[in-house]
């Protein structure tokens, strides 16, 4: 269970997946089809078919395959290319990763898998290191805002991972096939392997499938440099190797669209994951017998309804989702070899029923959305833990307009309202004077977000720009009020999180040299941030975080010639917390550069060869919001070399962080992978 895990991990030591806008202004507008793909494959931004407001704003990016397969990167750090992006991996292949998006921690960014949000009532951010990019088509990354399609909810934006035949068979195979297909195979460095299938059929003309399954895995026994527990003592340090971090995960996925006699699309989905791993802990104190489990699975049924009165277009859906995630380890002494019989197995599992319905209104002037769902959600305690329950509905109602007041100028709005009402069903919360019965549930208020935009965006114009102002909010999760868990305390006058955001940018292109530069200012600030906060072996959430956050992101993507193309990102900011606590205010936010830049040069060579150079770099962080613990500046160089002997035959190796093998673990409690390679064999039929 992603979500789940990710509080379970990280509240016992991942007993779950743990708690000069003067410069270029730059949006990412609406460039034609055939400038986009002029650009090369590792462009990753917008093509035509997405929808036109999305079209006019840097905030909106599309990464492709192209990005990362045969590459060795993980979701996060596929992400973590584009501009305002940050990520965080506490190990190797499988291990807890997050990203954070213009200076928002990963908790509030929403991350969904074909439009179904994974966050649930862990209120922790989802662990991306779960996400298989076998399984993925494209990865759509909203960064200043989430969609009304989602829901609205959330502070920091949205990354949707659209699945393997999301398109109907239609629309990719020529009219003479009726099924296409591919097999990946994948070897590298601490016996890391992948393989994965995919399947297009068209059955009839009226009706089509597609289904994958994939699985992977890696020892993760890596070197690392330790600190031996003295990190102010370099004299010490040892090389050691990474124990009990194997990961395994299979997935897989059927998707099924028929077009019926009365003009309705009906498209059913299905995809599940079982993930299973140990749990090594921090490097100084490598456990031997912890570990974690993880599945999740979700079955769509959408209908999509002919057009009625020549302007309305409706879709009805079901989502039924399960996801459950269990750690367990031996407490206390398990590292020195000692078995206790305080076997210790905490976890939860979560259900949930979402029924929704979209509808869109379009015409010369006007498009509009309107989304109504609910969302039906269950959570009981598995493991050692006492017997609870905790029950959510959540009613959403979300929309958005744009209006075209002239054909270059638009200007447009979104807002979203939810009701939540949570129910109490047993349970149990420890605190450090007492147990106390969970009976009853607090109300909560209505919560709301607001946005607004203006868009300029000529259609033969080498210039654009567009700038945003809204308000954003977070409500707090079930396991953040009513945490059940020992050590954890819960807290059930949380208040809604919010932010007020503001954005402005602009392009320009050069379409002489296929060049194209983009920048974008950014501003956000937050109020009521819950955080939680350790006294002794106890954990509370509390509203105490406040924060701004300003910075500029700036780009340039060119080709000037057919076989080498060039990107450049860079972002600034400025993460300060302003919170009433003289121990945090004025302190940089945990995990946030103050600058990161990010290059790559892609040249296509004779004889169907391509070689790929990446490079990324970042200034110190800090761990703590206090800015005691500290990770110095990151300087990676990266490379990878393709090779395409047939029409349907691609062979790739990379290699990562060629310079450095030991990186950053002096000052990480979770030492990551030094120099890794990878070979990878794509073979389509």
């Amino acid at each position: 269970m992603r979500g789940c895990l990710t509080v379970c991990r990280s509240v016992y030591g991942r007993l779950g997946v743990r708690v000069c806008a003067g410069v270029l202004l730059a949006s990412a507008f609406s460039f034609s089809e055939e400038f986009i793909q002029d650009l090369g494959e590792s462009s990753v931004f917008t093509t035509t078919d997405v929808e036109k407001p999305l079209q006019a704003s840097s905030s909106y990016a599309e990464v492709k395959p192209e990005a990362w397969e045969g590459r060795g990167l993980s979701a996060a750090e596929v992400l973590a290319a584009l501009p305002g992006v940050q990520y965080y991996r506490q190990g190797g292949v499988g291990s807890f990763q997050t990203v954070s998006i213009r200076g928002v921690a990963a908790k509030n960014i929403v991350v969904c898998i074909d439009g179904i949000p994974l966050n649930d009532a862990s209120g922790g951010a989802v662990d991306l290191g779960t996400i298989d990019l076998n399984q993925v088509e494209k990865i759509e990354v909203y960064k200043d805002r989430v969609p009304a399609k989602f829901g609205g909810r959330g502070i920091g934006g949205a990354i949707n991972f659209v699945t393997k035949g999301s398109r109907p068979a239609e629309t990719v195979l020529s009219s003479d096939e009726r099924k296409s297909g591919r097999v990946l195979l994948s070897y590298g460095s601490h016996n890391t392997w992948e393989a994965s299938t995919q399947l297009l059929s068209r059955l009839t003309d009226s009706a089509s499938v597609s289904a994958s399954l994939s699985a992977r895995h890696s020892d993760n026994d890596y070197e690392f440099s330790s600190n031996n527990k003295t990190p102010s003592n370099l004299e010490d340090d040892f090389t050691d190797t990474r124990r009990n971090a194997e990961f395994t995960e299979y997935s897989g996925l059927f998707k099924a669209r028929i077009l019926h006699a009365n003009g309705v699309f009906s498209t059913l989905n299905f995809n599940f994951s079982l993930a299973e791993g140990g749990n090594p802990g921090r490097d100084d104190y490598q456990t031997s017998v912890a570990g974690y489990k993880g599945e999740f699975a979700s079955a769509v049924y959408r209908a999509e309804l002919p057009q009625l009165w020549n302007w309305l277009w409706l879709e009805l859906s079901l989502t039924g989702r399960f996801e459950k995630a269990v750690s367990h380890s031996y407490y206390p002494l398990d590292h020195l070899g000692y078995v206790s019989s305080d076997f210790l197995k905490y976890g939860a599992a979560g259900y949930s029923l979402v029924p929704e319905i979209l509808a869109n209104y379009s015409s010369e002037k006007i498009e509009a959305n309107l989304r109504l769902s609910l969302d039906m959600s269950y959570y009981q305690g598995r493991g050692s833990s006492k017997p609870w329950n905790l029950t959510r509905y959540a009613t959403t109602v979300s929309g958005d307009v744009m209006y075209n007041i002239l054909k270059t100028l638009s200007v447009g709005g979104e807002g979203a309202v939810l009701f939540i009402k949570d129910d109490i069903h047993g349970g149990e919360y420890v605190s450090p004077v007492l147990s106390k019965k969970l009976t009853s549930a607090e109300d909560r208020d209505v919560s709301f977000m607001g946005r607004g935009f203006m868009r300029y965006d000529a259609p033969d114009s080498r210039y654009g720009g567009s700038l945003s102002f809204g308000r954003l909010f977070r409500a707090p999760q079930l396991m953040e009020l009513y945490g059940v868990y020992p050590g954890v305390v819960s807290n059930t006058d949380l208040c809604d999180e919010s932010a007020l955001r503001f954005e402005v940018g602009g392009y320009y292109m050069i379409p002489k040299s296929k060049t194209v530069l983009r920048a974008t200012y950014f501003e956000t600030s937050i109020k009521n941030a819950i955080y939680w906060v350790s006294s002794g072996n106890f954990m509370k959430p509390l509203n105490i975080g406040k924060s701004h956050i300003r910075g500029l992101e700036a780009e340039l993507e060119s080709k000037p010639k057919k076989w080498f193309t060039a990107i450049l990102r860079a972002t600034f900011q400025k993460t300060e917390d302003e919170s009433s606590e003289p121990y945090y205010n004025g302190k940089m936010l945990p995990y946030e550069p103050a600058r990161s830049y990010y290059a790559e040069a892609k040249f296509d060579l004779p004889y169907h060869f391509d070689f790929t150079w990446t490079s990324e770099y970042r200034t110190r962080i800090f761990e703590d919001r206090t800015n005691r613990i500290k990770q110095p500046a990151v300087d990676l160089h990266h490379l990878s070399l393709g090779y395409n002997p047939f029409s349907k035959t691609r062979l790739v190796f990379s290699l990562r962080n060629l310079t450095d093998e030991i990186y950053r673990t002096t000052y990480s409690p979770f030492p990551t992978p030094g120099r890794e390679y990878k070979l990878t064999l794509t073979q389509g039929f």
